[in-house]
């Protein structure tokens, strides 16, 4: 009888001293590519599709099964800042709006979350993009200063991936990390974090689908006293906090009443901690939702598989965007995105508050092309909010929209730069990049952009 089983390679390991140590080995080479993404949430997705669209051979490595990150595995609605980023962003709103999966919400807009997943990878496959997904990027390949690629786990083992440009956007800036990059985390005068938020999704919302979120406060906090549920509200009552996001389909809505506080975001046992703590403030919140009238019949269909992470590393680029710049509403030549929204710190010391008071006041403002190029090491582009910037700064420009803005520019460096054998990203002027984007439908500064979500009350 033939022998069918199988047997995979043992790697020598050693245990002493708490650790392990490991034996030297070959990890094999999966591909070799002109440009590697690393992470396919907003700004991923659109920086792989702008650098196979200019003819680059691209690799997008994901950790989920789905494309969109905290647009589909965390639920994250509203499309906050998607207008006026034209080209690949653009491209993106028209079609979700012909599938009638986008609909006006207050300043914003929101999506249907499965026509979303199927959407990108849709544009993914017409563009050449090769994914892969369950995979996850564990370490840097670093010779000379230069980034030349990743290491991968698997459920095929470890392998890595080679490129001429490697994409972070990661979210957390996990490669730039691993390749020696310099970077912040937290606010700086403690390493405080903002809180992490666990999104849920409800059916069955009636009248309420447009509601302020103020008669909302007032009706859960009458229910909550009246029921004696013992729950906590996250934040402090405003116009401007979206409890309830209606969505597409109509009836749904995607709901923001978790948050937990003072987590390390890259430490798993926080970060599972904060996901048991935030899965059983839903349920505490749909148990006071359930008692307001009017929402006796709502349902929950489903907690994110991704809790929603506002803060994590900010690495170190050629140019580091704080809030004086955005106070002064500064233009810059090498501009690759605008952005519009204001400083929305949610409070770090667990004070149910939404925002961080007193509120810092800014002036749109445009995101150079230096906060995309890593400092430290040659061949590494950041997209999305692990960019260059500080805590105040990063609180305004971490909204989707404005990731997936920078996430198509930085495809677009990735794939120029690559066509110039030899080259850095450094190298490139961002004036070119400009310049490209204005004439695919990018606005600036100069074209009158105005603040696109009111300050809170």
């Amino acid at each position: 009888m033939a022998d069918t089983f199988r047997r995979d390679a043992l790697h020598g390991k050693t245990l002493g001293d708490g650790c392990v140590t490991e034996s030297p080995r070959r990890v094999p080479v999966r591909s070799d590519v002109d440009v590697l993404v690393c992470g396919g949430g907003p700004a991923g997705v659109t920086a792989a599709l702008a650098a196979a669209r200019q003819g680059a051979r691209t690799l997008l490595v994901e950790r989920y099964g789905m494309l969109g990150g905290v647009w589909t595995a965390g639920l994250m609605n509203p499309f906050f800042e998607c207008m006026d980023r034209g080209w690949i962003v653009q491209e993106l709103v028209d079609r979700l709006r012909a599938a009638g999966a986008l609909r006006n919400w207050y300043y914003s807009h929101t999506f249907d979350t499965e026509v979303m997943k199927l959407l990108l990878e849709e544009m993914a496959t017409a563009a050449g993009v090769t994914l892969l997904y369950h995979t996850l990027v564990v370490d840097a390949i670093v010779e000379d200063s230069r980034l030349r690629g990743v290491v991968l786990e698997s459920k095929a083992g470890r392998e890595a991936v080679t490129a001429k440009v490697v994409v972070d956007a990661t979210g957390d800036g996990d490669v730039a990390a691993r390749a020696g990059c310099r970077y912040e985390f937290g606010r700086p005068s403690d390493g405080l974090l903002q809180p992490m938020t666990l999104m849920f999704e409800i059916r069955g919302l009636g009248d309420w689908e447009m509601n302020d979120a103020r008669v909302l406060y007032d009706a859960m906090t009458e229910a909550m006293a009246r029921e004696k549920i013992p729950y906590e509200m996250p934040f402090s009552r405003s116009k401007a906090v979206p409890w309830i996001i209606s969505a597409p389909p109509r009836g749904t809505g995607d709901v923001q009443l978790t948050h937990v506080y003072r987590m390390n975001t890259l430490d798993p046992t926080d970060l599972t901690r904060g996901t048991i703590e935030a899965r059983r403030q839903a349920h505490q919140a749909m148990a006071v939702l359930k008692r307001v009238p009017g929402l006796e019949g709502i349902e929950l269909v489903q907690t994110a598989p991704q809790i929603g992470v506002r803060e994590g590393r900010r690495v170190r680029g050629r140019h580091w965007l704080t809030v004086a710049d955005l106070k002064a509403g500064r233009r810059f030549d090498d501009a690759v995105t605008s952005c519009g929204f204001v400083v929305d710190i949610h409070d770090v010391e667990g004070r149910a508050e939404g925002a961080q008071k007193p509120l810092i006041r800014i002036q749109p403002y445009e995101i150079p092309y230096r906060c995309l190029v890593a400092e430290d090491v040659r061949g590494l582009l950041l997209a999305g909010r692990c960019i260059s910037g500080s805590h105040e700064a990063h609180a305004s420009y971490r909204v989707t929209g404005t990731c997936a803005a920078m996430g198509q520019a930085a495809g677009l460096a990735a794939a120029w730069t690559a066509a110039d054998n030899g080259a850095d990203v450094a190298e490139l002027p961002g004036e070119r990049l400009r310049a490209f984007l204005a004439d695919h439908g990018a606005r600036f500064l100069d074209d009158g952009m105005t603040m696109s979500v009111p300050e809170k009350e």
